[in-house]
């Protein structure tokens, strides 16, 4: 007794489709951003994060718990205050344009292979600076004096 085996007959024929995305969806622009803290420099005379009051550490954690509800390109793409229209309040810098003590900091931390601090805009003078890799912000600095002469990255006048 042999067995026949029959070929399934289809009316449709799908037409592969690309997918709606244009963009990479794993890139980490789409992803919402994560924290660590073990690179902070705690005992930085101006930038260290035990300097901070308990005021400031609330501002702090309410600020990042806000921008834990959005994806890295919306944080990126924010901008605000003297930098609305002329640029982002979030975004990498290079190192060559921190503050000679700042880079100074940086070797002694053992960090000085890093090519750019990536700054979250927290208020017109805070800034927090950390080395990103991809989705994660690891923090180095808590810099209240942004544009002031103790800061980590003068402004430009």
């Amino acid at each position: 007794m042999s067995i026949k085996f029959r070929t399934p007959k289809a009316n449709y024929n799908p037409v592969s489709r690309q997918p709606r995305t244009k963009e990479n969806p794993e890139t980490a622009d789409n992803l919402t951003p994560a924290w660590q803290f073990h690179r902070c420099d705690d005992s930085h005379a101006e930038w260290g994060w035990k300097k901070l009051s308990e005021q400031e550490y609330k501002h702090v954690i309410k600020q990042l718990c806000s921008f834990e509800r959005m994806r890295w390109h919306e944080i990126k793409a924010a901008s605000g205050g003297k930098a609305q229209g002329h640029g982002t309040n979030h975004h990498s810098l290079p190192i060559e344009g921190f503050t000679k003590s700042a880079q100074s900091r940086l070797r002694e931390l053992k960090l000085d292979d890093i090519e750019t601090l990536f700054s979250l805009r927290l208020d017109n003078m805070t800034r927090l600076y950390g080395i990103k890799d991809g989705r994660v912000l690891r923090f180095i600095w808590h810099d209240p004096f942004h544009g002031n002469a103790k800061g980590a990255y003068p402004t430009q006048k």
